[in-house]
């Protein structure tokens, strides 16, 4: 085992950090003066500042410049996904690679009928066919995509959407003043009563635009629901369009995927299981291990 202090640096033998922020200078200076290994988080690429933060177009090249020069001072990079080793490789981070999922804890997030229906009951949503995403309500994370599909099912009471999630100080917030009335914006929920929302909802739309990982789709496939997401690099690995997931990039592909998924159950539950295996290799435990043997590897 080990012992773990956060935010408490005064005794260490391995350092580890997340995300690329500005106060970790002195830090990894200081472990590189005591000659203790420093291992680096890759939660943030800089792409995801692009429709994430206001005054973005100005951030992104500080953040960019950054970025690479302290990856570059770890002894090991933890890249959560392939997608994230790439771009290591392809922007000059010369620094040890290991690609380690973020990981779920599948013990927490599945299927729980009776939260589902207490959920539905207390947000008026009992008997309605519901496409959700959870996420920061930023430009980044496709909400203005989320609100034009919404709008091609005005009218058809059986659907309707929600989005749980909300935004933070500094950063660009999505325009939802065109919202139908067919879509529930509820803000931020609690993380403890979030296997709840994803034991009501009955697809999973995430209509991103770029991330490094994507903690709340790992959830939605381990409680078991099918998946509707944009087709982009990150997921070419591990999610495959017709066997875990459906994939597109237009508002159109988007539509036809909920339509064919409201009326095809058998499509729903086996898009669904396939998912919740997938979520299954990526459970957190396997993630602890393998943090566990980095460790010990660098402390022989």
């Amino acid at each position: 085992g080990f012992d773990v202090a956060i935010d408490d640096v005064k005794d260490f033998d391995v350092l580890h950090l997340h995300n690329p922020l500005p106060n970790f200078v002195p830090l990894v200076r200081r472990a590189k003066r005591q000659g203790k290994p420093v291992v680096i988080h890759a939660r943030h690429i800089p792409e995801l500042v692009k429709g994430g933060f206001k005054f973005d177009k100005i951030l992104y090249p500080v953040f960019d410049l950054y970025s690479r020069w302290l990856y570059n001072q770890a002894d090991v990079v933890i890249c959560a996904t392939p997608y994230v080793k790439r771009w290591m490789e392809q922007n000059g981070v010369k620094s040890k690679l290991a690609v380690i999922p973020n990981g779920v804890d599948i013990s927490r997030f599945c299927q729980d009928d009776e939260r589902r229906a207490e959920f539905r009951k207390n947000h008026a949503l009992e008997g309605k066919f519901l496409i959700f995403s959870v996420g920061l309500l930023i430009p980044r994370k496709g909400v203005r995509d989320f609100i034009n599909v919404a709008k091609k099912f005005e009218g058809k009471d059986a659907y309707h959407f929600l989005w749980v999630g909300s935004t933070e100080p500094g950063l660009e917030k999505a325009d939802i003043s065109d919202a139908p009335g067919n879509i529930n914006f509820i803000g931020h929920i609690p993380f403890d009563e979030m296997p709840a929302v994803y034991s009501a909802g009955d697809v999973f739309f995430f209509p991103t635009y770029a991330e490094s990982y994507g903690n709340v789709l790992f959830e939605a496939a381990a409680s078991g629901k099918p998946i509707v997401l944009r087709d982009i690099e990150i997921y070419e690995d591990w999610l495959k369009n017709g066997v875990n997931c459906l994939k597109g990039k237009t508002a159109e592909e988007y539509a036809a995927h909920i339509k064919t998924l409201f009326e095809n159950k058998k499509m729903r539950e086996s898009l669904g299981k396939e998912a919740k295996r997938l979520a299954e290799e990526h459970n957190i435990d396997n993630t602890v291990s393998k943090l566990a043997e980095l460790y010990e590897s660098l402390i022989e």
